[in-house]
């Protein structure tokens, strides 16, 4: 996991559960949920180890949209590669879908492609727009680095994440396998 200061970022590993035992997420239709799997604790591809932190762009706020994060997992031979197959699928495929969790919220999504992070073995991106609230929205990147996954979560009106760093932390993945 990064840690320190990268491409005008200050990546800050975490020690507290990323989730919640209630924030089981599904999707209204089985297209659309390795999209909510992103945001589940139980998703269909169990990690065999995760680890997160948070990212703080150097002099933002994290209330004006400075700041995001990023979740490492790793997955048993083969795992990381079909999980990212499926989120290509459906970021292409579920441009609106229904999201709900067992936390008690529910969500109507709007999905948009975003250009690949041309990092990792491979990668793709999104934006994940709420069509009750507009301006609540995420921008995911997912980089692959052998059968690890890097998820990369900023908010929509937020400094996006620069490939640079994207880059660093798939050194740093390559270094440790």
């Amino acid at each position: 996991m990064l840690s320190g200061k990268h491409s005008g970022f200050e990546a800050t590993p975490q020690s507290e559960p990323l989730l919640e035992d209630v924030d089981v997420v599904m999707a209204a239709g089985p297209a659309c949920q390795p999209l909510a799997d992103l945001r589940s604790v139980t998703p269909r591809h169990e990690a065999t180890a995760t680890a997160w932190a948070a990212l703080q762009a150097e002099g933002g706020a994290t209330e004006a949209g400075g700041g995001g994060s990023v979740v490492l997992t790793s997955y048993p031979e083969g795992e990381a590669e079909v999980w990212m197959r499926e989120l290509k699928a459906a970021a292409a495929a579920c441009k609106d879908f229904e999201v709900s969790s067992k936390r008690g919220w529910k969500d109507q999504d709007t999905v948009s492609a975003l250009p690949s992070a041309g990092v990792g073995h491979d990668s793709v991106a999104f934006s994940a727009v709420s069509t009750r609230a507009p301006r609540k929205g995420q921008t995911m990147t997912v980089v692959r680095t052998n059968g690890s996954l890097a998820v990369y979560l900023t908010s929509t009106d937020g400094e996006p994440i620069p490939p640079a760093l994207m880059k660093r932390q798939h050194e740093k993945l390559q270094e440790a396998d």
